[in-house]
């Protein structure tokens, strides 16, 4: 038996399952742990081919039982992280094709209070700058709110939520439109936006009317989704930041009650429902997590990636207009590297070790450069969006010109990902590694081969 599958096996008997389609030695063994990378509780990968839905795997297990692991599967659903944003969008360009909200228009009319940033008031901020992170909007030491507070707050003088105006930027070139900066707090917005516009609750409205019709039985409410199919997200970290790798895998997310939102539990019907009943529309966009709540599988991500790419069952114009999927992955911001008109690392500081992992962005659209990450000349573009949280690190990219795809789910590591020796590009060595073993198996054989 090879090294790899004799890692394969260790892992499968360790995690106390096998994958629930089919099982490769290089994905098993990153699983597993190798010498660069730590261990991890669990791994979705689906892959696209031409279009397609080509094949699926997954290792680990989706949940700590009193009598053991329960098994991983494709069809488990995880907390996508900020892949939620890309589905977001998609929702959000529905209502603009129904005329209901306005791209390039000032958010101001549809929230019914005035949104500006002190340093610029007299700069409107739009949708457009919302989905493209040039808002001038910052997220502070947090963009959410339980029920029961206004998202009006993180924006008004003399709240708690507004933390001294920590949530504007300041300085020449940080007007609104002028400087990328990765910002949660845009979504809280725009899901107060949808909830006004279409009448319908954020988490409602985008399984009404963008999950379902796709088939997928996903969403941005715990709550909707059948326990034995919600897996958590684990890390072997403490609640003091500390890491233990040899330690127990403790639960960061989705283990055990679930929170139906933001500051309620299902443990209690009767208070759900009385909140449910008080909730004002557009009060708190946040309550459901926009910027990373959506629950759903990698295979379900597939599905987002094929309607992208207006292939398979599918096309983009089943749910929206090829010209809304075209705005989408049109670039608002690119980097400039004489200017500096925005901060390339995602939500670390400048000058850090993810420099470059943002260079060019849509309407909540990250598009990939692979040359400019060291990973080869072809494809050039990846476009689809990527995702950390509570553990959980997440991508669904697909080449525009083949249509050929890969959706990418971690659970959660047993160390510290970043501590790992970095490769070329500005991702976690382990997410790097599952990516080029993406692109050794795929073989790529030119534009217009669909």
């Amino acid at each position: 038996m090879s090294v790899k599958a004799t890692l394969s096996a260790v892992f499968l008997v360790m995690a106390g399952t096998m994958p629930s389609a089919q099982a490769d030695d290089s994905l098993a063994a990153i699983a597993a742990g190798q010498s660069d990378t730590a261990a991890l509780s669990g791994l979705q990968v689906s892959l696209m081919q031409q279009g397609e839905k080509s094949v699926s795997y997954a290792y680990g297990f989706a949940q700590i039982k009193d009598d053991g692991q329960v098994p991983l599967s494709s069809a488990h659903k995880i907390r996508i992280a900020s892949i939620s944003k890309l589905v977001l969008a998609i929702g959000f360009m529905q209502l603009v094709e129904q005329g209901k909200l306005d791209l390039d228009a000032d958010v101001s009319d549809v929230l019914g209070w005035r949104l500006r940033n002190p340093h610029f008031p007299e700069r409107p901020i739009t949708a457009r700058q919302l989905l493209a992170h040039t808002s001038s909007l910052r997220d502070g030491s947090r963009y959410w709110l339980p029920v029961g507070e206004n998202i009006r707050d993180f924006f008004s003088t003399g709240t708690k939520a507004y933390e001294d105006g920590a949530h504007f930027a300041a300085g020449a070139g940080k007007a609104p439109g002028q400087y990328f900066n990765y910002s949660n707090l845009n979504f809280g917005l725009l899901g107060s936006l949808i909830e006004i516009a279409s009448g319908q609750r954020f988490d409602r409205y985008m399984k009404t009317n963008v999950l379902a019709p796709m088939g997928l039985n996903a969403s941005y409410n715990p709550c909707d989704i059948e326990d034995d199919l919600r897996a958590a997200a684990f890390r072997k970290r403490d609640a003091d930041g500390v890491w233990h790798p040899a330690g127990a895998w403790r639960a960061q997310v989705d283990a055990g009650i679930p929170l139906c939102f933001y500051g309620m539990q299902t443990d209690d019907p009767e208070a759900v429902a009385r909140v449910e009943k008080a909730y004002e529309l557009g009060s708190n966009g946040t309550l459901f997590s926009p910027q990373g709540g959506l629950r759903a599988s990698a295979d379900d991500l597939i599905v987002i990636l094929q309607m992208l790419a207006n292939t398979g069952r599918h096309k983009g114009r089943n749910i929206l207009t090829a010209n809304s999927v075209e705005t989408m992955l049109t670039p608002v911001w690119a980097y400039d590297l004489h200017t500096r008109n925005g901060n390339t690392t995602g939500e670390d500081e400048p000058g850090g070790p993810t420099e470059g992992l943002m260079t060019s962005y849509g309407l909540s659209v990250h598009r990939v450069s692979l040359p400019e990450w060291g990973m080869g000349d072809r494809p050039k573009l990846l476009v689809g969006h990527l995702g950390e949280a509570y553990g959980v690190l997440s991508h669904a990219l697909y080449d525009p010109e083949t249509g050929d795809g890969i959706a990418t789910i971690i659970t959660g590591s047993a160390d510290n990902p970043a501590k790992a020796a970095a490769g070329t590009s500005p991702l976690y060595r382990v997410e790097e590694d599952i990516l080029r073993w993406w692109l050794g198996k795929r073989r790529y054989a030119g534009p217009g081969r669909r």
